[in-house]
């Protein structure tokens, strides 16, 4: 039973380590890159998430789509997301 705990806590502290390690990482990583925090860069990164989340999301519909011959090519956006119409050449 005293065997059991200790090992318990070990593998906490290992865990909490390889935590505080990974979070060193993503700062170093965070801090020695450039990233671009301005609005204009949030703005493009917004937009460019926006039209690759509908791509996506054109790959995922034609997959599922029972017909093999169905070729899903459009995905339309309502209004109050900016009424947006993306059309995917092949």
């Amino acid at each position: 039973m005293y065997g059991a705990r200790r090992t318990t806590l070990i593998g906490r502290i290992v865990r909490f380590t390889e935590g505080i390690a990974r979070a060193g990482r993503l700062f170093a990583r965070l801090t020695a890159g450039r990233t671009d925090w301005s609005p204009t860069g949030l703005y493009a990164a917004a937009a460019t998430a926006r039209f690759m989340a509908a791509h996506e999301l054109i790959d995922r519909a034609e997959a599922q789509a029972d017909d093999p011959d169905t070729d899903l090519v459009q995905v339309r956006t309502p209004l109050w997301f900016g009424s947006t119409t993306l059309h995917e050449e092949n």
